[in-house]
């Protein structure tokens, strides 16, 4: 069934209530460089019990540390990569950035997904997905997570952009979840307001049989409605680390988001 990218904004003004303008979150003040030098530990976040529902596979895939050099590869195809025109807007926006987002759209996109650890974030891991639109158009969309001293967790997108997440169990499935966009100014973060922030992005890994799961991602706006759409299915491949067979990346400035 053709999923529609638009929704009401009706609906999601009800259940994505705007923030004052100056608004803070209770990171706002924190200094930057107070990131826990850990691996991020997800059953600690999401709890032993929201833990123990997910399904097994899910458990196994991310309770996998990338501490100590650890490289894992999925593959797999994009079913649809959709953006609306302010998601289009907002990923050529973030390029200013990074590159946390595919800027170009289509159906049965071939992609590579690989995850590492960041060594220039200690304890973070990167989540780096290559989109190949075509022979002449593949598209990198790259983010690390990263636990705070304080037990909250981040997506860092670079150049100081990022948000903070909080971690639900669905059905057996992981969702993660944005809670405030912010962007680091003069070492502390300061939380961008809803209405010129992408919205609130949604990340769903779901089991879809033996060795294969499901990766969706919706970005939803308070005035915009759904922005984002992507959906496709990926399965761990056997990697190495020959040339033309690993990703070679920067990932930022060390000590900054």
């Amino acid at each position: 069934m053709k999923k529609d990218i638009f929704v009401s904004t009706a609906v999601l003004q009800e259940s994505l209530p705007l923030p004052g303008f100056l608004s803070r979150t209770r990171f706002a003040d924190q200094p930057a460089n107070q990131l826990a030098d850990q691996p991020v530990d997800l059953c600690g976040l999401i709890g032993d019990r929201a833990w123990r529902r997910l399904h097994p596979a899910i458990r196994q895939r991310f309770g996998t540390s990338n501490k100590g050099g650890e490289k894992h590869l999925y593959q797999g195809r994009m079913d649809k990569v959709q953006a609306s025109w302010f998601g289009i807007v907002m990923a050529w926006v973030s390029r200013l950035f990074g590159t946390p987002m595919a800027w170009s759209q289509g159906e049965n996109v071939a992609c590579d997904v690989y995850t590492y650890e960041d060594k220039k974030r200690p304890g973070g891991t990167v989540w780096e997905r290559h989109y190949y639109f075509s022979d002449q158009n593949t598209q990198i969309a790259r983010t690390t997570k990263i636990i705070t001293n304080d037990k909250g967790l981040l997506e860092c997108f670079g150049g100081g952009l990022g948000m903070s997440l909080k971690l639900e169990e669905k059905a057996g499935a992981l969702c993660f979840i944005s809670t405030a966009f912010f962007i680091e100014i003069n070492k502390t973060r300061i939380p961008l307001p809803r209405w010129i922030s992408p919205g609130t992005l949604e990340v769903t890994h779901r089991h879809a049989g033996p060795d294969r799961f499901q990766f969706t991602l919706e970005v939803f706006h308070p005035l915009f409605g759904q922005t984002v759409f992507q959906d496709g299915y990926f399965s761990e491949k056997e990697i190495t680390d020959g040339a033309g067979t690993w990703p070679a990346c920067d990932t930022g400035t060390p000590g900054r988001i």
